[in-house]
C-alpha cells in the first residue's frame, strides 16, 4: 500500500533570503511596471468599448429575419428569428443527438490520482526560515487531467491514459431565417443547458458494457460503485434552435464584425427575443464588469510588486522573528496604501485623457489619500 501523504522540509539561510529579497526587488518593479501598463490600457479600452456601443445603438437598423434586404447590407443591425438546421450536431460516440442541437457538448470527468500540496513557513532566530511542504494524493473525478509525471512523488500515483476527453460538436448549416449564422458567432454562443443522458441500449458496444447512470452522470466502469484509475463519466450539454436574436453587420446573406469609429467590434448573439436596448444594456454591463475586474487585476499585481520591493526589510528584521513579523506587517499596510493611491492615481491620468472631467475628480480623491498617509507618518510635535 502507497503512502499517499509525503512531507519535505528544506531551510533557507539569512544570507540567501536577503540575496533571493534584493534580486525580488527588480521582480517587483516589473510587477509594478506591468500593472501600471494594464490600468492604463484597461480605462482606454472601456472608454473606447462605451464609446462604440453607444455609437452602436445610435445606428443600429431593424431587420426582418424572412427575408433579405439588399439596402441593409454593411449596415449593424438587429434581427430576431426562429433558428434552424438541416445537419444537426452529434456525438457519434455516444449516438447522442437530438433534430434540433445546435451544438452538443460531451463533459468527461476522469478517476484519478489528483496531487495537492500545502505549504508553511517558519522563521527562525537569526533570520533563517524552515519551509515545509505537504504532498497529499487522493483519487477522485476531475475534468482537469493530471500528468502524474510532473507530480512531486510520481510513484505509486501513475495516472493511466484517459477512455476519452471532453469535446464539443456543432451543426455545420445554423439558419436564422434567410440568413446562414457565420461560425464565429456560433462559437461565442454559449448559452448550453443540460441534455439527456442516452439510453443505455443507444450505446455502441464500446460502451454499452461499462455504462450505468448514476447521480446524472453516464458512469463507464466495470465497478461503477468502486471506480478503478482511468475511469470515465459523461454529463451532456446542448444548445438547441428556438428564439434567437444578434447585432451584426449585415453582410449579403450573413453576418460579420462591425466596426465602429472607436476601432471596437459589435457582433453578438443571444437566445430568446431581446430588443436591441437590451442587448447594448447588457454589452454596456459586460464592459463595466471587465473594466473593474482588470482594475482589481492591476491593483493586485501592483501590490504584489510593491511588496516585493519593500520585502528586504522585512527580510533584514527577520533576525528576530517578532521584529519581522511587525515590519512585515507595517511594509505590508504601507505597500498596501502606496498600491491603492498608485492605482487611482493611473486611473484618474488616464481618464484626465480620456475623460477629462471624470480625471479631475479622481486625481483629487488621490492626492487626498497621498495628504493622509503623509499626515499619518508625520511625527506627532507636542
Amino acid at each position: 500500500m502507497s503512502n499517499d501523504r509525503f512531507t519535505e522540509t528544506t531551510s533557507t539561510s539569512w544570507f540567501s533570503r536577503i540575496g533571493s529579497s534584493i534580486m525580488g526587488v527588480l521582480v517587483g518593479v516589473v510587477f509594478v511596471l506591468v500593472s501600471t501598463g494594464l490600468l492604463w490600457w484597461n480605462e482606454g479600452r472601456s472608454v473606447k468599448t462605451a464609446k462604440g456601443l453607444a455609437e452602436g445603438a445610435q445606428i443600429t437598423v431593424e431587420a426582418k429575419p424572412d427575408a433579405i434586404d439588399p439596402a441593409l447590407d454593411g449596415k449593424l443591425v438587429h434581427l430576431t428569428g426562429t433558428t434552424s438546421l438541416t445537419d444537426p450536431a452529434k456525438d457519434d460516440q455516444f449516438n447522442v443527438t437530438g433534430p434540433d442541437l445546435i451544438k452538443l457538448h460531451r463533459n468527461v470527468e476522469i478517476f484519478q490520482w489528483v496531487e495537492e500540496t500545502k505549504e508553511t513557513t517558519k522563521t527562525k532566530v537569526g533570520g533563517s526560515e524552515e519551509k515545509v511542504t505537504e504532498y497529499l494524493y487522493t483519487k477522485k473525478w476531475d475534468s482537469h487531467l493530471h500528468d502524474s509525471s510532473e507530480f512531486r512523488h510520481p510513484q505509486d500515483h501513475e495516472n493511466p491514459k484517459p477512455l476519452l476527453q471532453s469535446a464539443e460538436f456543432q451543426a455545420q448549416k445554423v439558419t436564422l431565417g434567410a440568413f446562414r449564422l457565420p461560425d464565429f458567432l456560433l462559437s461565442q454562443w454559449t448559452s448550453l443547458t443540460p441534455h439527456p443522458l442516452p439510453d443505455l441500449a443507444t450505446l455502441p458496444a464500446e460502451w454499452a458494457e461499462l455504462a450505468t447512470v448514476q447521480d446524472q452522470w453516464l458512469v463507464l466502469s466495470k465497478t461503477p460503485q468502486n471506480p478503478a484509475l482511468g475511469d470515465a463519466r459523461v454529463q451532456f450539454e446542448s444548445l438547441k434552435t428556438g428564439d434567437t436574436s444578434l447585432l451584426a453587420r449585415q453582410k449579403a446573406d450573413t453576418f460579420e464584425e462591425y466596426t465602429t469609429s472607436q476601432g471596437t467590434s459589435i457582433a453578438r448573439i443571444t437566445s430568446g427575443v431581446q430588443s436591441k436596448e437590451a442587448m447594448f444594456a447588457a454589452a454596456q454591463s459586460e464592459n463595466t464588469f471587465i473594466a473593474w475586474l482588470l482594475r482589481l487585476v492591476g491593483f493586485i499585481v501592483m501590490f504584489i510588486g510593491t511588496a516585493l520591493v519593500f520585502k528586504p526589510l522585512k527580510v533584514l528584521a527577520d533576525v528576530l522573528p517578532l521584529a519581522g513579523r511587525i515590519v512585515g506587517a507595517g511594509t505590508g499596510f504601507i505597500a498596501f496604501l502606496l498600491s491603492a493611491v498608485s492605482a487611482t492615481t493611473i486611473i484618474a491620468l488616464s481618464w484626465l485623457w480620456y475623460r477629462p472631467l471624470l480625471g479631475i475628480a479622481l486625481l483629487a480623491l488621490a492626492l487626498g489619500g497621498l495628504f493622509l498617509i503623509k499626515k499619518a507618518f508625520q511625527p506627532k510635535t507636542a
